[in-house]
């Protein structure tokens, strides 16, 4: 017997079957594995809600169960299968390609040797690990609820950080939005502006530029510190921001200045939070996106890779997004005059490698 039946209370188990039944699968080669399991768990419910019984005989079958219901909350996985380290690989396979860490794991295995415990625990992310032979009925029970209890609570964190992380997007675009509206069409040129940084430093990724630096995080982090480019503008007066004509020489200074405000302004606000996060990056893109590849830009002069790259991406969205819109001080620019001219600006202006991804992307969509 691969679990030995006990008699045990009965007070965990509950007849109230309502609510929709958590979703269990049993990834194992050995037929009556599958048939010893739902004896043991028949009738088993956790918070009122049943525990439903899914079956896998391989690693392969698992996959494709896991891509149609992604709402599986545990998994009971046997290790040998197909091959030697089938159940290892599709646990890597779950949290790598996935991308689902919620779903709680509990490595049941007939051969330890092939999976000693202590370097499994330490080389995968899995939530137990049983021997068969150590599973009775009421050991299988417990473990069973200790991992739907988990997966309870992981999925309760994850929707808490899936709302801090609205009201964070919506708070940034309102700020953003703040800034704009005193300058012309309000929130159209952030999101622009936005979508186009996350587009470039994803192209940059896929072609293996700045490895070191582009990440998710990175990747994330632009999106929203990018739409604050422009937050320095709160600083400057009207007659300045929104005059029709040329500005002189006193209003064009009142005017640059609104890099070393709105980065001061982010930056402040980011030391509240360790100086990390889409703040300390949106800091350096207020302050540093209209720094030129060549040095010759401002506030500080910067050149070259001494620019932050957050800015240096950011710089490309937004002169380009500022080109093809309208502004008190010029019409709009067709797309294809715009490129034009950005296209010979790879090494003074922009930084070659972001221009070129940039570049890549436009013709793509023009």
């Amino acid at each position: 017997m691969l679990f030995l039946r006990q008699d045990g209370p009965s007070a965990s188990l509950s007849d109230d079957l309502r609510g929709e039944p958590w979703l269990l699968l049993v990834v194992d080669d050995e037929e009556q594995v599958h048939a010893v399991t739902q004896l043991s768990l028949d009738g088993v419910s956790f918070q009122g809600r049943p525990v439903h019984l899914l079956s896998a005989y391989s690693a392969a079958e698992a996959s494709a169960i896991l891509q149609a219901e992604p709402d599986v909350a545990l998994i009971l996985l046997d290790v040998v299968m197909e091959t030697e380290n089938a159940g290892l690989s599709l646990v890597r396979w779950i949290r790598r390609d996935l991308g689902n860490r919620d779903i709680r794991i509990i490595l049941r295995t007939a051969h330890p040797g092939h999976a000693p415990e202590r370097r499994v625990i330490l080389d995968y992310d899995i939530n137990d690990y049983k021997t068969k032979t150590e599973l009775t009925s009421d050991r299988l029970f417990s473990a069973v609820v200790a991992g739907l209890r988990s997966y309870e609570q992981v999925r309760t964190i994850s929707r808490l950080l899936a709302d801090v992380k609205v009201a964070q997007r919506a708070t940034v675009f309102a700020l953003a939005d703040l800034a704009e509206h005193r300058d012309t069409d309000t929130g159209a040129h952030i999101r622009r502006v936005h979508d186009l940084s996350v587009a470039v430093a994803e192209r940059l990724r896929s072609r293996g530029h700045f490895a070191a630096e582009i990440d998710d995080r990175f990747i994330e982090g632009i999106g929203l510190a990018s739409t604050l480019h422009d937050v320095g503008k709160v600083s400057v007066p009207d007659h300045v921001l929104r005059k029709p004509g040329s500005l002189d020489a006193r209003e064009w200074e009142v005017m640059k200045a609104h890099t070393i405000s709105g980065g001061a302004i982010l930056a402040r606000s980011a030391s509240l939070l360790g100086g990390q996060g889409y703040l300390a990056m949106g800091a350096e893109i207020a302050r540093h996106h209209h720094e030129r590849f060549d040095g010759s830009g401002y506030p500080d002069g910067l050149s070259g890779e001494s620019i932050p790259l957050s800015a240096r991406i950011t710089a490309v969205a937004d002169v380009y997004d500022a080109l093809i819109s309208a502004r008190p001080y010029k019409d709009a620019w067709e797309p294809e005059r715009a490129l034009a001219v950005m296209r010979g600006e790879g090494g003074r202006h922009f930084d070659p490698l972001v221009l070129d991804a940039f570049l890549d992307i436009m013709a793509n969509r023009l």
